[in-house]
């Protein structure tokens, strides 16, 4: 039996590395330290599994003397059950980026454990992914008919063998041969109907594999969101299919969702068309396939609906809905500007159509091209370019300068217990990312695989029953919300590291940036929020990706 799962490995394997390849994933970016030096991390996960990750590590300073090695640690295995690791070797001509193929033989929550030894010092980071199959890649065309071919001369071989068996096999030596007898005829017709009957097997077989692989083929969770009015106050109506929970058993109960940030669902609007309107709500649980949340004065319109959440497995994705706001909505504006949540936050700017700035203009700030932009009341952000074009599929770090309305630094105060936050959105809409200063990745997601990790627990026992788990997690989004905001983002920061920028050129202007890779070539726009004087402001920018 273990001979026979390995042969089926070995087969799996070489029709991936024939049929598969990097391109299709939107990947992970992480940025964070290891021992004293920076590190810039973006995971390519694969998009069939088993399947190779492609793991890029960029240390901006360096350092000398150090090795890297990295293994993928799923949430039911743990750190105990994990292969060791491999080296991370560095990249010819690009001093300080490391890369490595990464082999994920299952789906599941994961991350990649990097690790560094710097002397007798060794430093561990635990990057959250998801591993989950996202295609199904076609033969190429040549290798098809070669197999073909093949299969046809086996086919024709066996036939052959089958029908000398019984026919020419069984003359006596010294016999001599006679035309075509009747027991040749049989074997002829037993060896064709024997192969056809072993092909039609292995053709259902084949069938019955494909239609498998299809079904797990990961596909976000379509929610319905509608537009309704209570006592005169608008709200967004969230629910789940639980049909759309099929995909992923455990991992996708909606019962087991867990805080990121804060929050147990961050969820954003944009308007379809010309994404001139965007909005960052935070919705109440209702029950675990229902939320609902205020909405703040929209323009009638259709509505791309992005909801984040994650689950206690470290699982994180994106339900993804639609919204129709009408034109005569039947209520009084002023009966609910108060009843936003303190941290939801929304932005009526240009469309993608009219004229906007460009990375290209001939605006500079500290010798680098830029973008301004204004946030209101005098205050305004400013895009910087540290490169003539962004390309596709490369780490970039997305740098914005913020200004008081004396062309001063503007002090940024903790937004949900980060510097900033940013959502980028290909302008039709086929590519979303919620962005930090440390990357794409899930808070919450990454502090529930570090903690797992912690038990060295293996596999799915001892999880709590889903009421008892939603009802713990909704007291304490109950006790967050009701701390004072100084407070709870202290607390929501926990150890992260944001640091000043003090690299001479930023002395008197606030930073903060965001590393990301742009999945595919397009227009793009890119919506940054901060928190100045205690009010969430935000900006939007639009960037060509090559």
């Amino acid at each position: 039996m273990r001979k026979f799962n390995k042969l089926t490995h070995l087969v799996g394997v070489f029709i991936y590395l024939v049929c598969s390849s990097h391109v299709g994933s939107p990947g992970v970016v992480f940025e964070g330290l290891l021992g004293s030096h920076r590190m810039l991390a973006h995971i390519e996960p694969p998009d069939v599994i088993p399947g190779i990750a492609l793991v890029t590590v960029v240390l901006p300073d360096n350092p000398t003397g150090v090795s890297l090695e990295a293994k993928p640690v799923y949430w039911s295995v743990g750190l105990d059950g994990t292969p060791t690791s491999d080296p991370l070797l560095p990249v010819k001509g690009e001093p300080g980026k490391y890369q490595l193929e990464l082999w994920f033989m299952g789906s599941g929550a994961s991350s990649v454990h990097v690790s560094m030894k710097e002397e007798d010092q060794q430093y561990d980071a635990t990057i959250p992914i998801l591993a989950m199959p996202t295609a199904q890649k076609d033969m190429p065309l040549g290798l098809g008919i070669v197999l073909s071919l093949l299969g046809l001369f086996l086919v024709v071989l066996m036939v052959t063998i089958v029908m000398a068996s019984v026919g020419e096999s069984l003359i006596s030596v010294g016999e001599k041969r006679s035309t075509p007898t009747r027991r040749k005829w049989l074997g002829l017709a037993v060896g064709t109907l024997s192969m056809v009957l072993i092909l039609w097997g292995g053709k259902n077989w084949w069938d019955s594999e494909a239609a498998g692989y299809q079904r797990n083929i990961y596909k976000p969770i379509q929610g319905m969101a509608d537009f309704l009015v209570i006592e005169e106050v608008p709200f967004l109506d969230l629910k789940i299919d639980p049909k759309e929970l099929g995909q992923g058993g455990s991992s996708r109960k909606m019962g087991y969702l867990i805080p990121d940030h804060g929050k147990l669902m961050h969820l954003f609007l944009v308007k379809k068309g010309g994404l001139e309107v965007f909005a960052h709500l935070h919705p109440q649980r209702l029950d675990s396939l229902h939320f609902r949340t205020v909405l703040p004065e929209l323009p009638a319109g259709d509505y791309h609906v992005f909801a984040d959440i994650t689950r206690f497995t470290g699982f994180a994705e994106t339900i993804v809905a639609d919204l129709s706001v009408p034109e005569s909505r039947g209520f009084r504006l002023a009966s609910y500007t108060g009843s936003l949540g303190a941290d939801d936050s929304f932005l009526i700017t240009n469309p993608i159509k009219s004229e906007v700035a460009t990375l290209d203009s001939d605006f500079l700030l500290c010798g680098m091209p830029g973008v301004r932009v204004e946030l209101g009341d005098g205050y305004e952000a400013i895009w910087e370019s540290n490169v003539d074009r962004y390309e596709a599929r490369r780490l970039h770090e997305l740098t914005f300068a913020l200004f008081d309305p004396h062309g001063e630094a503007a002090v940024l105060q903790p937004y949900l217990g980060m510097m900033g936050h940013a959502v980028v959105m290909k302008h039709d809409g086929s590519v979303y990312i919620h962005l930090h200063p440390t990357g794409n990745y899930s808070m919450g997601a990454q502090e529930a695989m570090v903690n797992r990790f912690k038990t060295r627990k293996q596999g799915y026992t001892g999880i709590p029953s889903g009421i008892t788990f939603m009802d713990s997690i909704d007291s304490v989004i109950d006790w967050l919300d009701a701390m004072p905001e100084t407070e709870r983002d202290s607390l929501l920061m926990g150890e992260m590291v944001h640091p000043v920028i003090t690299d001479g050129e930023h002395e008197t202007h606030q930073i903060v940036r965001f590393p990301y890779a742009f999945p595919e070539p397009g227009s793009y726009r890119v919506w940054v929020q901060v928190k100045i004087d205690g009010r969430v402001r935000q900006a939007a920018f639009d960037v060509e990706v090559v």
